[in-house]
């Protein structure tokens, strides 16, 4: 029970690791619901993957979705 506990804890807090300069840098079509989840929050506890940018039909959308999740473009 503990185990599952700590598991459910650590997919939506994920440890943030230190990035290596040669880390992939992938961008998000869209500022889905399920983009957090699926992509970012995977991403920060990878060492090899960063988040660079994120884009949506709606430019302040996207602008918000950026700065809320830490996405620098």
């Amino acid at each position: 029970m503990a185990s599952t506990i700590i598991r459910i804890y650590t997919a939506f807090s994920p440890p943030v690791v230190e990035k290596k300069s040669d880390a992939i840098r992938i961008g998000i079509l869209g500022a889905a619901k399920i983009a957090p989840l699926a992509l970012i929050t995977p991403a920060q506890s990878h060492p090899e993957v960063i988040v660079q940018a994120i884009s949506a039909r709606d430019r302040t959308r996207a602008q918000q979705f950026a700065k809320k999740h830490g996405v620098s473009k």
